[in-house]
């Protein structure tokens, strides 16, 4: 039943973590955006364990670079009536569970052409997909720019922030756009919902433009609705286009 282990876990801020899972059989290869299901038992008990319950089981975007093999990352948020989330986040290093062997998915970067300005646009853990395309780094490689559009309730949201500002100043071609929508007296920064940032230079052009939205399905469909009318394409496997969808619930 289980076949991976814990190796670290890190809260970010209060209900949001991050932990590493390392399976029996190492870290599979797989393209930057791509998820991969994490599974407990609905009770982690030995007696439960003995049945061989049927496992909860959700899938979670990868976070880490397909190139870190010490483990896979992920930014869970904790939902506290969720079946799974409280016992993801009541684990402790060196506890054991369930990671699937296939990783899956079609939201990454691959089939974007060379030269485009590329927008990743998150609220909450839907930054996850994200931080592993740009660990990988090809898509800032071949993008004439790279903007990630976060939104988040509190800066102490900010997951990866510091990591973000660190690689903005290193290359020019990354642009960092962070948003808070509450009252947060320690903010300075940008306010408000992540999709009104669309505005003055980062006004979105479906000549020149891709766009990847990932995270709560009100933002997703907003943003769907306008960039649609302006000319974008849906993106799918049998049909590329311009606008990448991955919703997170």
């Amino acid at each position: 039943m289980y076949n991976a282990t814990l190796q670290n876990r890190e809260e970010v801020a209060p209900g949001l973590f991050l932990i590493k899972v390392l399976p029996d059989a190492g870290v599979p290869d797989f393209l930057p955006g791509q998820y991969v299901a994490m599974g407990l038992p609905p009770e982690r008990s030995a007696a439960l364990e003995a049945r061989k319950p049927k496992l909860i089981k959700r899938a979670y975007s990868i976070a880490s670079s397909p190139h870190e093999k010490d483990g896979f990352e992920f930014y869970i948020a904790l939902v506290e009536e969720g079946a799974l989330t409280p016992q993801l986040n009541d684990l402790k290093e060196g506890d054991r569970l369930f990671v699937a062997d296939k990783v899956v998915g079609a939201f990454t970067c691959e089939e974007i052409p060379p030269g485009k300005r590329v927008f990743f646009v998150s609220t909450g853990t839907g930054i996850a997909p994200y931080i592993s395309m740009l660990r990988n780094k090809k898509v800032l490689d071949k993008s004439d720019s790279v903007h990630l559009l976060h939104g988040v309730r509190y800066s102490s949201d900010l997951a990866y922030r510091d990591e973000l500002q660190n690689l903005a100043s290193r290359q020019p071609r990354f642009h960092y756009h962070p948003t808070v929508s509450r009252e947060d007296p320690t903010w300075t920064g940008e306010r408000g919902y992540v999709q009104n940032l669309f505005k003055e230079e980062l006004t979105p052009h479906a000549e020149t433009d891709h766009i990847f939205l990932c995270g709560n399905p009100a933002m997703i469909n907003e943003l769907e609705e306008k960039l649609l009318a302006v000319g974008f394409t849906l993106h799918s496997r049998k049909k590329p286009g311009n606008l990448h969808v991955e919703k997170y619930w």
